[in-house]
């Protein structure tokens, strides 16, 4: 049986209202992609190779991925889908080109507003550091113990590590 929102809301007779909630609520199961390829993005340095490249820059993820210390021939399709949830999430711009030796259309990736904050201003700072602090292991693996310390007491982060945070 496919699961979809006409399947899971039978009595309701609004099937645009159900769809567009079944879409809100997969949005809701799938919200941990868009902070997780964001550090990934971070973590790469993919908002400041981007900015190198200049003002207005559009790149290819194989441009990006060039410029990344791999040797995984992989590297720009696995790159592409993080950029592109980027993007769907106006955090990256996606203008499209085509390829006129092939006729195919390639995705470009450029810096949108909101992307200067992830990019280390003339100080050195930008929100990076603390998208690493709140995707790090220690901080998740807290979230983990939430309904426990609910339902037994207790403060999550004591709970998996066995101490207070700034012990």
């Amino acid at each position: 049986m496919e699961f979809s929102a006409a399947t899971q809301f039978h009595g309701n007779n609004n099937a645009e209202q159900d769809a567009e909630s079944f879409s809100y609520a997969m949005q809701l199961v799938n919200s941990t992609a868009l902070p997780m390829s964001l550090h990934v993005a971070i973590q790469l340095g993919v908002f400041e190779i981007i900015a190198k490249a200049g003002a207005g820059a559009k790149l290819l993820p194989q441009e990006i991925a060039a410029q990344l210390p791999t040797q995984n021939p992989d590297a720009p399709f696995m790159l592409d889908s993080i950029l592109r949830l980027l993007a769907s999430h106006s955090v990256l711009g996606c203008p499209l080109a085509v390829d006129h030796e092939q006729g195919d259309p390639k995705r470009l990736y450029s810096l949108a507003p909101v992307s200067k904050f992830f990019v280390r201003n003339e100080e050195g700072v930008s929100l990076g550091p603390l998208v690493a602090l709140v995707q790090d292991k220690i901080y998740l693996d807290s979230w983990c113990q939430l309904k426990d310390a609910i339902i037994e007491g207790g403060i999550p982060f004591n709970r998996v590590h066995g101490m207070k945070p700034f012990e």
